[in-house]
């Protein structure tokens, strides 16, 4: 009787964890990183060939999947539902030893992020560090350890399970860079195991970029489609793409003549653009963001282009960059999830990792932007990405901060 009821209670804990896959953002973070800030004395910057010692040292999670997860957390902070943790599943590869320990016990107890496709690989997990001045930061990058076969197929295995059992992801996230091991494919493949054409996609990374376009091209086709997906990229990314030198460097504010150019570049280098994605949203520094609104069929090349204003920080005192693209990543995926759902659930209901205070301030910015999703949502993460430069954690940020940049954030221009 007593095994019973406990087979019972673990079939019920198993198919109420699973239930939650089809609702779940899962983020593509393949290569974590230890995060060590060593922090200079105030007023003081890096001088190379010069001894330097910390005001104070500071340890914690790294890598663009990882600080995904917790840009995310600090949105589910604002949800007490004891469901929280199945809201964000991190694929990534942790190396064993102390550094990946660490980075488990960082990201399970402070971020409440399910480990449920962690894969605890045998190759040490690198160290991050990033040297913190009064003016800028200067980040060191380890190399990575090698990703072998069988823990890939690790990997694949713990996917497929939970997809077999529950569907498809609702939402995916592909961040960053993949360390040695991993083939050009590995996205794609990753994509194909996870993605159906309901699903939600975005992409901040360009490795494994055709690929990964084809399955997407492959999964959204026909008339059936009722997700989507959106390519994340800086300015001089996309002009580096698109076959575009900007001329006056890659810092420098990217032009619309700039915009438009690197975009039909990118559309003819990447056939199958057209079909894969509807969006590009680019970032571009201290100056304002676009979103490109793609066409859906390659017989056409006219896209729009919303220009979103900049996010002014000059009168915010230190500013912590690092893991910003990524906190905009995360929120503008949050929020697109929140919009593309909200029509279909109320706020009491909606599983979705932003939480219905936030949900209600992202509902009336769309209406005052007459429906525009895309750019509502990634204005919002462009909030969110402003607000976590005033932390001293990457990715780290305050729903409070984000939200008075977002509400005086002024209407999308069409160029």
């Amino acid at each position: 009787m007593k095994n019973t009821a406990l087979i019972s209670f673990i079939s019920i804990s198993i198919m109420s964890y699973v239930d939650s896959l089809s609702q779940s953002i899962v983020v593509i973070g393949l290569n974590a990183a230890l995060q060590k800030r060593f922090i200079l004395p105030p007023s003081t910057n890096l001088k190379p060939g010069n001894v330097h010692r910390a005001y104070k040292c500071e340890t914690g999670v790294g890598g663009k999947g990882q600080d995904v997860g917790v840009a995310l957390s600090c949105l589910m902070s604002n949800d007490k539902k004891e469901t929280t943790n199945a809201k964000v599943l991190l694929a990534q590869f942790l190396g064993k030893g102390p550094e990946g320990d660490q980075v488990a016990n960082i990201l399970k107890t402070q971020h409440r992020l399910s480990d449920t496709l962690t894969i605890r690989n045998n190759a040490p997990l690198r160290t991050c560090t990033t040297i913190v001045g009064a003016d800028e930061a200067t980040e060191l990058v380890e190399t990575s350890g090698v990703v072998t076969t069988e823990e890939m197929k690790l990997l694949q295995d713990k996917i497929d399970r939970l997809t077999t059992k529950n569907g498809k992801a609702d939402c995916i996230c592909i961040m960053g860079s993949m360390p040695p091991g991993c083939s050009d494919t590995t996205y794609s493949d990753l994509t194909k195991r996870l993605a159906n054409k309901d699903s939600l996609v975005l992409i901040d990374s360009v490795i494994g970029l055709d690929p990964l376009l084809g399955v997407l091209k492959s999964i959204f086709e026909g008339d059936t489609k009722g997700g989507g997906a959106v390519l994340k990229l800086n300015a001089a990314e996309l002009c580096k793409l698109g076959g575009v030198d900007k001329l006056s460097g890659e810092t420098s504010q990217v032009t619309a003549e700039e915009l438009v150019a690197s975009t039909h570049g990118f559309i003819k280098t990447y056939e199958d653009a057209i079909g894969a994605l509807d969006y590009l949203c680019i970032t571009d520094g201290k100056f304002p963001g676009h979103v490109i609104e793609l066409p859906s069929t390659s017989s056409s090349d006219d896209f729009k282009i919303f220009q979103l204003p900049a996010i002014d920080l000059s009168k915010d005192g230190m500013l912590y960059p690092i893991g910003a693209g990524d906190t905009v990543a995360a929120s503008t995926l949050a929020a697109w999830q929140y919009l593309h759902h909200v029509s279909d659930s109320s706020d009491d209901n909606f599983f979705g990792v932003i939480p219905p205070t936030i949900g209600k301030q992202l509902s009336k910015k769309k209406s005052e932007w007459k429906g525009n999703i895309m750019a509502t949502s990634f204005a919002y993460g462009l909030s969110c990405g402003s607000a976590s430069c005033l932390q001293e954690e990457n990715s780290v940020f305050t729903v409070e901060d984000a939200g008075k940049y977002f509400d005086n954030m002024a209407r999308p221009v069409l160029q």
